[in-house]
């Protein structure tokens, strides 16, 4: 019995030491059985269709959409004006009054001045018009005389022509005792070319014994002047200066007597000549054509002076007012008389004061109680809460993306806004201010965010953040952005092929922070893997389809290993215990 006993206590704990031997292969073989699963496995989401947003961030000053400077109405002194620069002001809220004292005395002024301008104006319209009215008449004189001038002109002409007619004939007769004198002159030009050449040639002798007579005279002059250092030199200048006066007197001398000889020739010939024209028969009152000719021509003459003179009346400046000159003086004087309103109508304006006309903020001041003002002067300007909009600067990798009446959010002093971009510049500016440090950085475009529903909470002049909705596309396949890659072959995503990783390029659309529009490259139901890992292209591959779930399974197979090796222990911890309790028995 002992030995059997002893035997038990070897075989037991050895079998229950190879129980154990065997359940830990069996799990380990598990544990790398699903290792290498879990190697192979990788997370994929199915390509959806579904709407996605496209915005625009950006930050931008908050500005009033309208401001209106407030001007007096009156001249007066300033009785009130309780408010200062930054108070928030209500419609209808008074803020100045006036004191109306002086008010009389310079509306009178004024209306003395609007009267002077009228007066002024119409005696300048008068004068027009008559100038107006001698142009026209002027104008139609110089049209009949025209005609008549037309007419006597002609008139002229067919006279001219019958004269012509009469005259021929004697014409004829004339021509040949016109030419026997031509001939006569001919020859006399000819000894008068001759003779005007020599006459030239003793010019030109004659003017040569002037030059040096006059040099001899000078010489003499200096040598009288020095006479007695050298009265050899005296007497010498004296014979050369009567040599030169001999010279002078013999060409003169010659040369009157060639320039009388010349003359004598052209004499004879401007005789022949005038013989010629004596020739021509005097027509003067031998015809009644001829008294009837001269008659029409000095009537000719005095219609078109006549016709002269009014014409110069009528293109000439008259001094009558343009158009643009009348139109001129009567908006000054509707300016004078707009600014000189009737007592009653100043004194009324001015017992109302001035209330503000929308709820808004004092943005300038430029009065003070007692001041005097003038009409028309500036006192204050008002900048609508009720109007407001946000500047922002838009950089230029996204200002093509705005467009006017695209919707957005502000946000400022914890407040949210909807608003509306009303307008975008359509000029960059370098260096825009602005904490967007992407406009700043480089030119920017300014563009306007119409507040759609402000309150009185807002402040002008603050920094508010503004989010554009700027593209938005609906019922398209999208992903999510970090599924989207960007290589040097362009934009492409991870899919699984039959458990194959395959790389897929793609085309974006739209695209917000969280997902993108794929236009090309991706049909719907496609599974995409979001991060395939240290896995390459070509590699086989397990797709899990979401992140929490795999995070699960992960869980679950390591709870499973772990319970797998606590009933292992416990089950050969139970054989342990059974076979001491065995044993103890049998002894």
């Amino acid at each position: 019995m002992k030995k059997k006993k002893k035997i038990w206590k070897i075989v037991i704990p050895a079998a229950i030491v190879f129980v154990i031997i065997i359940i830990v292969a069996i799990k380990n073989a598990a544990s790398a059985g699903q290792q290498i699963a879990e190697a192979m496995m990788v997370e994929g989401i199915t390509a959806e269709t579904g709407d996605v947003t496209e915005t625009v961030e950006t930050n931008g000053t908050v500005i009033s959409g309208e401001q209106k400077a407030i001007f007096s109405p009156v001249n007066a002194s300033v009785e009130t004006a309780d408010f200062r620069v930054g108070d928030l002001v209500k419609s209808g809220q008074k803020l100045v009054t006036f004191n109306l004292k002086d008010l009389e005395e310079q509306n009178q002024k004024a209306e003395l001045t609007v009267k002077a301008g009228e007066l002024g104006y119409q005696d300048s319209v008068s004068q027009s018009n008559k100038a107006a009215g001698r142009q026209a008449d002027a104008r139609n004189k110089a049209a009949q005389l025209q005609a008549q001038v037309n007419a006597k002109e002609q008139e002229v002409a067919n006279l001219t022509n019958a004269i012509a007619g009469e005259a021929s004939a004697q014409e004829a007769s004339r021509q040949q005792e016109e030419n026997d004198r031509q001939d006569q002159v001919s020859k006399l030009q000819e000894q008068l070319k001759i003779a005007k050449e020599e006459a030239d040639s003793a010019k030109k002798s004659y003017d040569k014994a002037v030059t040096s007579q006059q040099t001899a005279q000078v010489n003499f002059d200096a040598a009288a002047a020095a006479a007695e250092n050298d009265p050899d030199k005296l007497e010498t200048a004296r014979e050369k200066l009567n040599k030169a006066n001999r010279d002078l007197a013999d060409t003169k001398s010659i040369y009157e007597t060639k320039q009388q000889a010349a003359d004598s020739l052209q004499q004879q010939i401007e005789g022949l000549q005038g013989g010629l024209s004596a020739s021509v028969p005097d027509m003067s009152g031998e015809s009644d054509l001829q008294q009837r000719l001269q008659a029409a021509q000095a009537e000719l003459a005095e219609l078109k002076g006549n016709l002269e003179s009014q014409k110069a009346i009528a293109e000439g400046d008259s001094g009558a007012l343009s158009s643009a000159a009348r139109e001129q003086m009567q908006t000054n004087n509707n300016l004078a008389e707009l600014e000189s309103k009737s007592l009653e109508e100043l004194i009324a304006e001015g017992q109302k004061g001035i209330s503000a006309e929308f709820d808004g903020v004092i943005s300038d001041k430029q009065i003070v109680e007692g001041a005097m003002v003038t009409q028309g002067m500036q006192l204050f300007t008002l900048q609508s809460i009720e109007d407001v909009n946000v500047e922002v600067t838009l950089s230029k990798n996204v200002y093509a993306k705005v467009r006017e009446g695209q919707k957005a959010e502000i946000t400022l002093a914890g407040q949210t806004y909807q608003g509306t971009v009303k307008r975008i510049s359509r000029i960059a500016v370098d260096g825009a201010a602005g904490t967007n440090q992407a406009a700043v950085s480089s030119a920017s475009i300014m563009a306007t965010i119409h507040i759609d529903n402000p309150d009185d909470n807002i402040f002008l002049g603050v920094d508010a953040k503004v989010t554009i909705q700027a593209a938005e596309a609906k019922d398209v396949i999208i992903l999510p952005t970090e599924a989207v890659n960007i290589g040097k072959d362009g934009t492409f995503c991870w899919v699984n092929k039959d458990g194959i990783l395959t790389k897929r390029s793609i085309v974006t659309g739209v695209t917000s922070d969280e997902c993108a529009e794929i236009t090309q490259g991706l049909d719907e139901g496609e599974t995409v893997i979001v991060d395939p890992g240290s896995h390459e292209e070509g590699d086989a591959i397990t797709v899990m389809e979401a992140t929490e779930e795999a995070e699960s399974g992960t869980d679950e197979s390591s709870e499973t290993d772990k319970s797998g090796q606590e009933e292992a222990t416990e089950e050969a911890e139970s054989g342990t215990d059974e076979s001491s309790e065995a044993d103890a028995k049998a002894e």
